[in-house]
């Protein structure tokens, strides 16, 4: 039998995973599906990135963007500053390793840059390793996935990264289980260095990556996120920022 007090949980669980799949148009920001190419109106990107055929995965389109080397690409849109930013990922075998574009003030020089480093990867593994560069100078700090966590190369994930002020929060999803809505968090981390800029990837050297359904939202709302936390019991994950 369900208590009352049980059935309300219940309830706010169901809420909070339908509330995630609903974004209204008032607070998409911006959006990128690649599907017509890389728009350089819209991107700054370096040569390294293309835009290749999508394999047979649902949820994705018919293309996504692949990267291998290259550094950093971002948008041209500059102001981001407090949001959700969602995409759909995968680490490359070649590579093991994501890198995702915060807050850059410029191509090269000043931005966050938080790498997602997958199971096997020579770049502290199962590690989210979150970098500020400033003046040109990389600054890492990688910390280990909670829980032990792992991601593992050549399988599409989708990750959530959270914006709120100095705080960032990641999440990730994989794509196969995106319908469930239950995510896991992989990392927290707060830095005051940037407070809003660009937002793209980078890849350098030997790493190689694919995203596809890039979206970022504004955090007009506390909402609350069904995650699963250390133990693997699904609760409800209170107050944090996210799109409705």
């Amino acid at each position: 039998m369900i208590t009352f007090s049980r059935f309300k949980l219940l309830f706010s669980i169901c809420a909070c995973v339908i509330a995630f799949h609903v974004v209204s148009h008032a607070d998409v920001l911006f959006t990128e599906d690649f599907e017509g190419g890389i728009d350089p109106s819209v991107w700054e990107a370096p040569g390294e990135w293309q835009v290749v055929d999508a394999e047979d995965v649902p949820g994705l389109g018919t293309q996504v963007l692949s990267i291998q080397g290259g550094e950093v690409g971002m948008t041209m849109k500059n102001d981001f500053s407090d949001f959700v930013f969602e995409a759909d990922f995968r680490a490359l075998d070649s590579g093991k390793i994501t890198g995702f574009v915060f807050r850059a003030q410029d191509i090269d020089q000043n931005l966050y840059m938080h790498q997602i480093s997958a199971d096997g990867s020579a770049h502290t593994p199962n590690n989210i390793r979150w970098h500020a560069k400033i003046g040109g100078n990389w600054n890492v700090e990688p910390i280990p996935f909670f829980n032990d966590e792992i991601v593992l190369p050549e399988v599409w994930y989708r990750a959530r990264f959270i914006l709120n002020g100095d705080n960032f929060q990641v999440f990730v999803v994989e794509k196969d289980m995106e319908a469930q809505g239950v995510w896991t968090q992989l990392g927290d981390w707060n830095d005051d260095t940037f407070a809003e800029g660009a937002t793209g990837f980078r890849s350098s050297g030997g790493e190689a990556m694919q995203f596809d359904n890039v979206i970022v939202g504004d955090t007009l709302a506390d909402v609350t996120t069904p995650v699963e936390p250390r133990g693997k019991l699904a609760t409800v994950w209170g107050e944090i920022k996210a799109i409705r």
